[in-house]
């Protein structure tokens, strides 16, 4: 926990899987164009902010190329009215706009990704209490 508090007091966002580990959905999975992505998605934790954001980092999990890091990094709005690019890697931001549009084309995700919000904010104000 001394990393999570750690993290909040340099508001640095903190992955939903590092406050709620070994649940069966720690992190989301996404097929594409032939190409499996797994995302984690992050939260800023100061309990004063009104962000409404998540942190979605998007890993490519295959196919592999020689070791590379194939992922990229973006802030995304809770209310779906778009998103920053925070880390491009290898990929265009044409193939991000298709990536994350594709991902977030489901109500549900969204409705998802806002619960986790919440609850990441709850469970700042218990850390801190």
């Amino acid at each position: 926990m001394n990393a999570v508090l750690s993290k909040i007091a340099k508001n640095i966002t903190v992955c939903y899987s590092e406050i709620f580990p070994n649940q069966s959905n720690e992190f989301f999975h996404l097929a594409y164009i032939g190409k499996l992505f797994v995302i984690a998605d992050s939260y800023c934790m100061n309990p004063d902010c009104t962000c409404q954001e998540a942190v979605l980092h998007f890993f490519q999990a295959y196919p592999r190329e020689n070791g590379k890091d194939n992922s990229f990094m973006v802030r995304f709005k809770l209310d779906g009215s778009g998103y920053k690019i925070h880390d491009r890697g290898p990929f265009t931001k044409r193939a991000i706009k298709a990536i994350v549009m594709h991902f977030t084309a489901e109500d549900e995700i969204l409705e998802l990704l806002n619960e986790r919000y919440k609850e990441m904010k709850e469970k700042v104000k218990e850390i801190l209490s």
